[in-house]
């Protein structure tokens, strides 16, 4: 216990410290990660959004509608994106097959290569490790932490969204 009138640092007050140093640490690790992936692909950071979320999807492949709203860009800004990645070779564009008003959006094979020969290790050895230094049931509290977090910046980028840009001085 501490001097009379002198305050002391309970558990959770320094939990809550640690994990405020670990997320930012974390956070902080992720973009200087993500700023070297956009330097070697050559493409700025809404494109390799772009990139993730359809190599991401189950068919590799989306619509420009889809992204806009994903990427929070209009229909134009989406345009412009899409001839830069297929200008770069990273996407291909087709009619839908049942519907030929609708485009489809689609990785190429060169857009999956790169990305599985540069981002694939560093899955696998990251699963490696959490394999190793932590028991199944620190892995499941893990994931769920990880799949809260999500959830709630998911939220925060809806409420962003909602505010009007600073406007400059």
């Amino acid at each position: 216990m501490g001097k009379p009138g002198c305050p002391t640092t309970s558990e959770p007050a320094r939990i809550s410290v640690e994990l405020k140093r670990a997320l930012e640490f974390y956070h902080g690790s992720v973009e200087d990660l993500i700023r070297e992936l956009i330097r070697v692909l050559g493409v700025n950071e809404t494109d390799r959004r772009a990139l993730e979320i359809v190599l991401l999807e189950e068919e590799k492949a989306t619509t420009p509608g889809r992204l806009a709203q994903r990427l929070g860009l209009t229909a134009a800004g989406v345009t412009i994106m899409l001839n830069r990645l297929e200008k770069q070779g990273y996407i291909a564009r087709s009619l839908h097959p049942t519907d030929r008003r609708r485009v489809i959006v689609m990785a190429t094979e060169l857009a999956a290569d790169r990305v599985q020969e540069l981002v694939v290790p560093m899955i696998v050895e990251s699963y490696k490790m959490l394999l190793n230094y932590y028991d199944t049931a620190e892995l499941e509290i893990i994931a769920d932490f990880l799949t809260r977090a999500g959830e709630l910046q998911r939220i925060h980028r809806q409420r962003l969204r909602e505010v009007d840009p600073y406007s400059r001085p």
